[in-house]
């Protein structure tokens, strides 16, 4: 039987051990903290003990471990941090909930954009094929602090109130100088300060 859709519990990795090699020097992931890949009918949930599952498609957020929170709603988290930088501006969380709703996505969560609400990024790439089999295990000492498990019967009470208030001008600047998602412009990274080299130095 095919992995299912939207069970955890069902979503075994595809991941081989050539790419993950790749994986973890692209993206320069110590070497003590083990990187290993799960068994192959290993499901991600329950994980193993003093191990996180990393899917390399893609913090404690809405008290939601950073498993359960799938590619996309992880895309528009870090696109939403390096433009506020690009602005100069400390990412500001009340500006994210005015732009994004926090919502359940089978067993995991996303951010969807508010309806009404115009968006701070261009269009972005509607699916993401395997995402959710192509993950490894790290140490979880890696992690600053014990993250949450979130379940389905659980409140889900992050509406803005009447009162909510939030910066306007960091709001609309973001609107005004929007980007896309994926991939996230070079001279947007530079901005932000992830990268500090520009293959486009002579450009405007």
């Amino acid at each position: 039987m095919a992995p299912g859709k939207d069970n955890l519990a069902d979503s075994v990795r595809i991941l081989t051990q050539r790419p993950l090699d790749k994986f973890v020097r692209e993206y320069r992931i110590l070497l003590d903290l083990h990187p290993i890949l799960s068994s192959k009918n290993e499901a991600i949930y329950p994980f193993r003990q003093g191990k996180f599952p990393l899917y390399t498609r893609g913090s404690s957020i809405f008290r939601v471990h950073i498993c359960k929170v799938n590619p996309f709603g992880l895309s528009r988290i870090n696109h939403f941090q390096i433009s506020c930088r690009a602005h100069n501006q400390r990412p500001d969380l009340d500006v994210f909930r005015y732009f994004y709703e926090f919502i359940t996505a089978g067993d995991w969560y996303t951010f969807a954009h508010r309806k009404g609400i115009p968006s701070p990024s261009g269009d972005e790439r509607s699916s993401l094929k395997n995402w959710k089999y192509i993950f490894f295990w790290l140490d979880d000492r890696c992690l600053p602090t014990e993250m949450a498990w979130r379940f389905k019967d659980q409140t889900m009470s992050f509406e803005l109130g009447e009162d909510f208030s939030f910066n306007k001008e960091l709001a609309h600047a973001l609107i005004e100088h929007k980007s896309p998602i994926r991939p996230l412009p070079e001279h947007l990274l530079l901005r932000g300060r992830v990268c500090f080299s520009w293959g486009q130095w002579d450009k405007d």
